[in-house]
């Protein structure tokens, strides 16, 4: 699929998440901005493995440069150099559909846009038109400028910054529900995705504080029915991403289950309890894991003797006047005026279905509105006092001793010298971000109803352009991949040829998914299939361990027994570590 010019103007939503620029309608400035391509769009491109293509603008100075690379099948990387030959940005958001690239120049001359994979990635992309304007010099403007892509047809997001508890200034792009083109408001509610674990932190503070349970507990005192792994879990293990619990929606995938599927928490519950190992010893690494705050609202809910949502609501939600907010643990509840989501498909713009019924982890329904007034409870502390507001921010501490970036259901960071709290969040085709600098208690929230909308460095730029008066900026170089580092281990190619493979083939079940895969040979490759997921070509790694370039199947590794040869594989991905599958034939 290519990706289009469209800054003459958007035909249609399709064409519009293709083509990428379009002038947001809804400022005067808007209609004064003028652009030239600097870039013109180029036909499917082939990119292999270890290779990088460059492309050449010419710009002026003091522009705003802005175009996108389609990722068609391949997952890339974008880093422009500047004239001098420097490094100023580096890009990577997403791994389909398109990546969007922006920069500022400082000198006139020739930048180079290089593109190169991700890891080991392969395959085809596609470069949009790129353009330049005078750089925006309101601070209005510039946020218009990072927002141009979205125009008014098409899913768009919205804009909040915070100052003292109130918003100071918002911005809303595009629709809230293409369909009916309903569009976003400072008023739509929103999925706010992982951003809502920061809301089930302050539960378990708030029910800490008045004797209910103690952050140090193990969580099976609350919840006995978990299974014992040996080693205690707390509910600050939960908090901290430092169980070792396997993440729950890898393993539901795993197990055969769909993203867009209707989700309920007693099925994550039901996996859970099945469990027989995790990914480590509790407090050894941080990994995080969705299902220590499932389990989280799980122990609200059997403490305080209500469902969550209706705790939250009573304890929270309605003390802090946020009357729009809710725990969206019912995928049948219609709530009115809310965002759908969407993502750029083989077929042009398509939803992105969510299902979700469970919570905790996840199903915050809220908007920037009434975000605005859970930021300032930061200053404030109306609900759960200072106290909790403390509590939230300490970080965790490993068993060796580091202590690690995140704190209870919260990142804590620095931001050019500003103290930054800040978590994002990403389910179906929402994309969200909410920081808070609480030094000069301000906040940045951005909601966005596009899956390829980089919340994550739209909000941080945005309070870069909004509370540069308070930050020291410093002229960091940007650090390069260390091709040549000793970190690299090097391993023995190995090339098995089809009778090699053979040993491999079979069915394997796991009992903890209680789920089948089953592996058969396509002339000289090793196939994996799920009756759910489909095929899956396996590659060679080392021997006995092979890739699949699946998230959800990660790598495999085989078990082999001296005599009756492989007994079981073991897979490993992002959020689950060696879960056995037996082979039964």
């Amino acid at each position: 699929m290519h990706v289009t010019e469209l800054f003459r103007g958007a035909r249609s939503a399709l064409s519009a998440l293709l083509g990428l620029i379009a002038c947001v309608a809804m400022t005067t400035a808007c209609t004064e901005r003028q652009s030239e391509v600097v870039l013109e769009p180029t036909d499917l491109s082939e990119l292999a493995s270890g290779e990088s293509h460059t492309y050449e603008v010419t710009t002026k100075t003091g522009q705003y440069v802005f175009g996108s690379v389609n990722q068609n099948s391949v997952d890339i990387v974008v880093t422009i150099n500047g004239p001098d030959g420097e490094q100023i940005g580096a890009i990577d958001v997403s791994a389909r559909g398109p990546e969007h690239v922006h920069f500022e120049t400082t000198m006139a001359g020739i930048h180079q846009i290089i593109i190169s994979p991700f890891e080991e990635a392969e395959g085809e992309y596609s470069v949009g038109a790129f353009r330049q304007e005078r750089l925006a010099d309101t601070v209005e403007g510039k946020v218009d400028q990072m927002m141009s892509r979205y125009s008014d047809d098409m899913p768009g997001g919205v804009i909040a910054v915070v100052r003292s508890g109130k918003i100071v200034f918002s911005r809303s792009y595009g629709l809230a529900n293409v369909e009916y083109a309903v569009p976003n408001s400072i008023s739509t509610p929103y999925h706010m995705a992982s951003v809502s674990k920061q809301f089930t932190a302050m539960a378990i503070i708030m029910l800490d504080q008045r004797g209910l349970l103690g952050l140090d507990d193990d969580v099976r005192k609350h919840l006995p029915d978990l299974p014992d792994f040996g080693p205690t879990i707390t509910l600050r293990h939960l908090l901290n991403h430092t169980s070792g619990l396997r993440d729950h929606w890898a393993l539901w995938v795993m197990s055969g289950g769909m993203m867009d599927d209707v989700i309920r928490q007693q099925d994550l519950v039901r996996l859970v309890h099945r469990q027989k190992d995790l990914n480590f010893e509790p407090g050894a690494e941080y990994l995080y894991s969705n299902t220590g705050f499932m389990l989280l609202s799980e122990v609200v809910t059997t403490v305080s003797g209500k469902p969550f949502g209706e705790w939250m609501t009573d304890n929270v939600f309605e003390p802090l006047g946020m009357s729009s907010t809710q725990i969206y643990d019912d995928h049948e509840r219609i709530v009115p005026g809310r965002a759908y989501s969407y993502h750029l498909s083989e077929d042009g713009l398509s939803k992105s279905v969510l299902s979700f019924a469970n919570s905790g982890a996840t199903s915050l329904f809220t908007t920037a509105e009434d975000l605005a007034k859970w930021l300032a409870n930061f200053n404030s502390g109306l609900v759960g006092g200072t106290e909790a507001i403390e509590m939230l921010q300490v970080q965790g501490v490993l068993n060796d001793g580091e202590t690690i970036d995140y704190a209870l259901g919260i990142g804590v960071s620095e931001q050019n010298g500003l103290r930054r709290l800040s978590h994002g969040g990403s389910d179906a085709g929402f994309r969200t971000w909410l920081g808070y600098y609480p030094e000069i208690d301000a906040g940045i929230i951005v909601l966005g109803n596009d899956a390829s909308f980089g919340t994550n460095g739209v909000g941080p730029a945005i309070a870069d352009v909004f509370f540069s008066n308070h930050m020291i900026f410093e002229n960091n170089a940007i650090a390069e991949p260390d091709s040549d580092s000793s970190n690299n281990t090097q391993t023995e190619e190995w090339q098995p040829d089809a009778i090699e493979l053979t040993a491999y083939t079979g069915r394997y079940y796991s009992d903890e998914l209680e789920t089948f895969y089953s592996l058969s040979l396509e002339g000289d490759q090793l196939k994996i299939n799920h009756v759910r997921h489909g095929d899956f070509t396996l590659s060679p790694q080392e021997k006995g361990a092979f890739g699949s370039g699946v998230w959800f199947i990660g790598t495999v590794k085989f078990d082999s027994a001296e005599e009756d040869g492989v007994s079981a594989m073991r897979m490993t991905n992002g959020g689950v570590r060696n879960l056995v599958f037996e082979r039964v034939d």
